[in-house]
């Protein structure tokens, strides 16, 4: 059950949209970025490329700047080949054949996949990791013969984290490009494009910034929840549902009481702020919150306040600038705490150069995958091996990881349809699946609908990484993988963005 990061945690990834508040007219000029050697630019925008192994890459990055389209030439794609470790419904048994040209961009010979991820924006390319796993991906699948024979032709839209762009995005890859269905999508402008893709009936699987993957029935997270998702209502009956697993584990084997809680003055971070403050306290913690300034945020007070009170561990719904700026307040204080709950947005190797001696090796991210370092996987050390090979010199990342377990779960929902794919296959598939890990990436997934949200405890498996130098970077910090407690406490909060 994944209702505690898929409703919870996310919310406060909506919130990494707050950091950086330059005007959007700063960001004018497209970046280009090119995922393998050997790229030769068509006429068209597309490029086809390889890492010299002979492999066919088929993939085209498009920035859409306003209204108007703009296409810049990218190379990548992947998959990773990986069982999925899932039970899947709807797409067992399928006919044997010729490939067929089944549904929108599936040929005999290709299969079209699109994503749209803000590769650029008001916060850098905090969003583009999922990209760039979507690209290994995609290389990696092909040079393995692609899916069923199909080689998978990846077209991605940077939106830039404007809805407008976003729009824009989803209009090309629809009437355009004639994608299949979209893949790791990640960008907090989604909800601009989210009523066009559902009601084009595009299966959109993705990484859910917004509360879209909380009320259209197209949308699939990859934190899988079991939300009715009919479309007019977010959640449940307009409430998001909490699970307080990750707070219990830190209580029990930290030994932490005490916790501080840190929002901003805008609405969705004041109600992630208030749900994260809820759960900790229905766990038996010591709760006290603090209202940032969004305008202008500022932590001395606060920090003086913390270390007045023993604070133990701090849980914020704010961006990770903010983050460095309150851990720049703890150094000139002296002042440290065991654990620092951050957010799947600070999953990467920055970390260990962004975060102060005082905050970094308390940093903990609750999340629903194992991390990227656990390379006694064989999933993951195979998405590593192919991240050197199709994407070097970038950062390693959750999201590049969670894109690359996202189009494994899609590529073996294809495949099992046989030689005549269709979306309604896809999404029958998909509504199947039970305890869906990716070959060992993911806790666990399904999307069971609907839920029973009426019992006061549910079931909550979650992952919990730790940053620690001494040991190399990032750890996993629960003793299992996945970490689970059937009776964790189950309550909601409304939910105040409406995913369009």
């Amino acid at each position: 059950m994944t209702r505690r990061t898929a409703a919870g945690l996310l919310v406060a990834l909506l919130l990494a949209a707050c950091g950086t508040r330059l005007p959007d007219e700063a960001f004018e000029q497209e970046g280009q970025l090119v995922a393998a050697d050997d790229v030769a630019e068509g006429t068209d925008g597309s490029t086809a490329g390889g890492d010299g192994s002979g492999a066919e890459v088929t993939t085209t990055t498009t920035a859409v700047a306003g209204g108007t389209d703009g296409a810049a030439g990218t190379a990548g794609g992947a998959d990773g080949g990986t069982a999925g470790g899932a039970t899947g419904g709807g797409a067992g048994g399928a006919p044997s054949g010729p490939n067929q040209a089944s549904d929108v961009g599936i040929t005999p010979t290709t299969i079209t996949l699109g994503t749209i991820v803000a590769e650029n924006g008001v916060l850098g390319d905090a969003f583009a990791p999922a990209a760039r796993g979507l690209r290994a991906w995609t290389q990696a699948i092909n040079a393995k013969g692609g899916i069923n024979g199909r080689t998978v032709v990846l077209k991605t839209c940077d939106d830039r984290e404007d809805r407008t762009r976003a729009l824009a995005c989803a209009r090309r890859l629809v009437e355009q490009d004639k994608v299949f269905a979209l893949v790791a999508t990640n960008t907090r402008a989604l909800g601009g494009a989210a009523q066009y893709l559902n009601d084009k009936g595009i299966p959109v699987i993705g990484i859910p910034i917004t509360n879209s993957f909380a009320r259209y029935p197209h949308f699939w997270s990859g934190y899988p929840n079991s939300y009715p998702r009919d479309g007019k209502t977010v959640g449940y009956k307009g409430e998001l549902m909490w699970l307080t697993g990750t707070y219990r584990w830190f209580k029990t084997h930290l030994n932490v009481t005490k916790a501080a809680v840190f929002a901003y003055d805008i609405d969705e971070s004041k109600q992630a702020g208030a749900a994260f403050a809820e759960g900790l306290e229905l766990e038996g913690f010591e709760v006290t919150s603090y209202a940032v300034s969004f305008a202008a945020p500022s932590f001395d007070q606060a920090v003086a306040d913390m270390q007045r009170k023993g604070v133990q561990i701090m849980v914020d719904a704010m961006d990770d600038g903010a983050n460095r700026k309150l851990c720049d307040a703890m150094a000139r204080r002296n002042f440290s705490v065991t654990a620092k709950v951050s957010t799947v947005v600070s999953f990467g190797e920055k970390v260990g150069t962004n975060y102060n001696d005082t905050c970094r090796n308390s940093v903990f991210i609750p999340g629903d995958s194992i991390p990227y370092s656990a390379t006694n996987v064989p999933a993951v050390a195979e998405f590593r091996s192919a991240f050197a090979k199709y994407q070097p010199g970038q950062e390693l990342h959750q999201w590049a990881l969670e894109a690359w377990a996202q189009a494994t779960m899609v590529a073996e929902g294809v495949r099992g349809m046989g030689p005549a794919p269709t979306r309604k296959g896809l999404e029958d598939y998909l509504r199947g699946l039970r305890k869906y890990t990716a070959g060992g990436i993911l806790t666990g997934h399904d999307y069971v609908s609907p839920a029973d949200y009426s019992t006061p405890t549910a079931e909550d498996c979650f992952s919990l990484a730790r940053w620690q130098d001494d040991k190399g970077g990032w750890v996993q910090a629960t003793e299992t993988f996945p970490f689970c407690y059937p009776d964790a406490k189950q309550y909601s909060t409304p939910a105040l963005e409406q995913g369009n």
